[in-house]
């Protein structure tokens, strides 16, 4: 088998705003050079306007430049996308025909520098991007560290060879401030001021405020060097000094040598102070060649995706998987600085070598699937996730963020994803933070008029949220979660107050239509309109958001009658087309759907979710840009793919259970952490087929390190103990080893 890094194709998913793909639009991935987890992300920009997160997007066909930072599989117009470097040849053009969020933007429909490309001449691999600028003859390339990032450029033969930064541009807005200190004819250092009342996160929407720092260095010495603010000369004959503006441009022009046609830039960054960056630079690019810091980051992603080793699978379903992981395991993203460094919402300073504080926490996406991957695969980033998050809340937020960027609680989506997480990775043994503080966290997040999550005192008050069927069931999702978690600390009261709070979605529950149903102030139920009904509903509709009960299925069973259940449940599935960007029945691109292929195990027909979950991962995900059937969601749905590949997925976060499915892989093989693991029978997990489950894939049975079990599920110790899980194969549907269904979880 080859290096595992090598099946990787950063290529897939990176459709980004395309409206004749879906409003939605397509991953929103994007093809740049990161190192695992890295607050580098190093590549190209297309087309930064719209709802395109990243700031590529493949059916583009110019580049502006290639930025130091960006998020990856975004909606909400995204935000980074700082300190665009664009090599070019000819006249010195400084502005671009397709960056619409600068002050002195370029007429619509005029040229400026951006260049055509072709895809043909790109390379997109782990830690590695490559493209030629047809417009000039230049080939660039990108590879990062954790905190820094290098740019290759060979320039042709003939002609002049110029360097040029756009210090203001950001991803759905732009800096209206940045400073820029000219150190020597080869040094650059500065700041990029980023309000939110300036653009970024949703336009600003968000909330997002950062200063990004940053030191340059070029392997080259200019010949000539310029600034310009706001569209027009600044200075043109730029000496060592100190420069501020609006909306600076630097520029400068190197020269020809017979000997090389090769200028290497190399960026450390940090969120902290300049003396961040230069010590990040220090740290991890000084004195380093471009060959070399791609290796360390190739050896790195190799390092990082071997923790999952697979086996008897064709190419394409391996090159799916390992691109899925990939995507995984870029966010949450390191914010601290190399030395331990990092930034509370207060301001503050703190110094923590120890651990990593980590930021982009898309919380309402990835509680689901991509944070119970990670509490297997990558533990310690759960916890140091942890960490920022209580953080977060003692310093600024109060209570969990929801959807948090740079220290912010950006105010984006619903519940309360940092709860179920805390308590997921509690149970699990994940406990090296102040568990103390974390579990008043999740107390004062339920109770108190402070919180972060909506509707909160409405559930207190009325047991339901007004006219919000979304709201109340994703509430009372994380008030069982706070159930378990009291529980597991011996609080018995508050425990059983908030398993009392987790049925509180029977109240939205209508017998008459036998769907979840909005109630207003008074009680009363809102008038029927079917259930594509979208009001009431976050990115979802009433058939979709009514089978969101992760922690009560056996519950829901009885309100709907098993029979029911199960029709309306396979009517569900059937009416989806699954390669679709959004649907109106079973809506992969959205999360509120990705527990519901699962649960038919837990109404006792297992062989039902073993179908549907192996359409799925034929038909909603391939390798092509288009590989994601909806915005990826910071890692979300890759976690899915990936759980469901090796064979398990949670249903309910926080309850130790995890469903199974057929694997796609005949041998699975993962390498668990004796920090957070328990390895009691191995330190490896591994899954294993009996036979080819391309052709065989309905489960008859299944084996724990020898011992047949008689249920479709395994618990979380069964997992973090090691060993070897036997999956028994059959071409046909065969239920009759299941004598257990998943327990309720109360």
């Amino acid at each position: 088998m080859k290096p595992r890094s090598e099946y990787v194709s950063t290529k897939i998913g990176t459709i980004g705003d395309i409206e004749t793909a879906s409003i939605h639009g397509g991953g929103k991935t994007h093809p740049c050079a990161v190192y695992p987890s890295g607050m580098v992300q190093f590549g190209p920009d297309t087309f930064a306007g719209g709802d395109n997160g990243s700031g590529y997007s493949y059916h583009h066909t110019t580049i502006d430049g290639f930025s130091i930072n960006r998020m990856s599989g975004v909606g909400w117009y995204g935000d980074l996308g700082n300190l665009q470097l664009m090599p070019i040849t000819g006249p010195l053009s400084l502005c671009s025909g397709t960056y619409r969020d600068a002050k002195t933007a370029t007429p619509e429909g005029v040229r400026g520098y951006e260049s055509d490309f072709s895809h043909d001449t790109e390379i997109t691999e782990a830690g590695y991007y490559a493209v030629t600028l047809d417009t000039y003859g230049i080939r660039a390339e990108t590879t990062a560290s954790a905190h820094t990032g290098m740019l290759r450029v060979s320039y042709p033969a003939s002609g002049n060879r110029r360097m040029q930064i756009n210090l203001a541009r950001r991803i759905a807005g732009r800096s209206p401030a940045q400073e820029l200190t000219v150190v020597d004819d080869r040094t650059l250092r500065g700041v990029i001021h980023c309000p939110s009342s300036h653009g970024g996160f949703g336009r600003g929407e968000g909330g997002v405020n950062y200063d990004l720092y940053f030191y340059m260095e070029f392997s080259s010495p200019w010949e000539h060097a310029g600034l310009w603010d706001c569209g027009a000369p600044k200075h043109d004959a730029l000496s060592a000094g100190d420069y501020q503006g609006e909306e600076l441009w630097f520029y400068a022009d190197f020269p020809t040598l017979p000997e090389t046609d090769t200028l290497c830039v190399r960026v450390g960054i940090s969120y902290m102070n300049a003396q961040g960056a230069y010590d990040n630079f220090m740290a991890e690019a000084a004195g380093v060649s471009f060959d070399e810091l791609h290796a360390r980051c190739k050896a790195a992603w190799e390092d990082a995706l071997s923790v999952v080793s697979c086996e008897g699978a064709d190419e394409e379903t391996l090159t799916v998987f390992y691109s899925a992981m990939y995507h995984t395991l870029l966010d949450p993203r390191i914010i601290s600085d190399s030395n331990g460094n990092y930034r509370t919402s207060d301001g503050c300073l703190h110094c923590d070598p120890s651990s990593r504080r980590r930021t982009v926490f898309s919380g309402w996406d990835v509680f689901r699937s991509e944070f119970p991957l990670l509490t297997l695969i990558s533990p310690d980033t759960v916890n140091d996730m942890i960490l920022s998050l209580i953080d977060i809340a003692e310093h600024g937020s109060f209570s969990f963020p929801r959807w948090e960027l740079l220290g912010t609680e950006t105010g984006c989506m619903l519940g309360d994803p940092g709860v179920i997480v805390t308590t997921d990775a509690y149970r699990k043994g994940i406990r090296d933070y102040d568990t103390d503080l974390a579990y008043d966290i999740c107390l004062r997040s339920a109770n108190d008029p402070r919180t972060k999550r909506t509707g909160a005192m409405d559930m207190l008050r009325l047991g339901y949220v007004p006219d919000d069927i979304s709201r109340t069931l994703e509430n009372a999702f994380a008030d069982h979660c706070t159930a378990l978690l009291a529980r597991e600390r011996g609080d018995t009261a508050q425990a059983d107050e908030f398993f009392r709070r987790g049925q509180n979605y029977r109240n939205l529950f209508d017998a008459e239509t036998g769907y979840m149903r909005r109630r207003d102030e008074a009680g009363n139920f809102a008038p029927w309109c079917g259930e594509y009904d979208e009001a009431g509903c976050t990115e979802s509709n009433i058939f979709q958001q009514s089978w969101f009960v992760p922690h009560d299925i056996r519950g829901l069973i009885s309100l709907m009658g098993q029979k029911r259940f199960l029709s309306e449940l396979e009517r569900l599935m059937a009416e989806s087309d699954l390669g679709a960007m959004w649907n109106t029945a079973y809506n992969h691109p959205n999360e509120p759907c990705h527990h519901i292929a699962h649960i038919f195990t837990d109404a006792g027909c297992p062989d039902r979710t073993q179908y549907w979950v192996r359409r799925i991962q034929r038909e909603s995900y391939n390798t092509t840009a288009y590989g994601y059937c909806g915005n990826e969601d910071v890692g979300q749905m890759s976690a899915w793919y990936v759980l469901t590949a090796i064979g398990i997925h949670m249903v309910a976060p926080g309850s130790n259970v995890f469903h199974v499915n057929t694997p796609l892989f005949v041998r699975t093989v993962i390498r668990l952490s004796r920090r957070f693991h328990r390895c009691s029978v191995a330190d490896t997990l591994t899954f294993v087929c009996d036979r080819d489950p391309a052709t065989n894939p309905y489960i008859r049975g299944i084996t724990v390190n020898g011992t047949p079990i008689d249920r479709a599920w395994l618990t979380w110790d069964e997992i973090s103990s090691g060993g070897e899980i036997v999956f028994h194969l059959s071409d046909t549907p065969d239920n009759a080893f299941v004598r257990r269904l998943p327990p309720a979880y109360l």
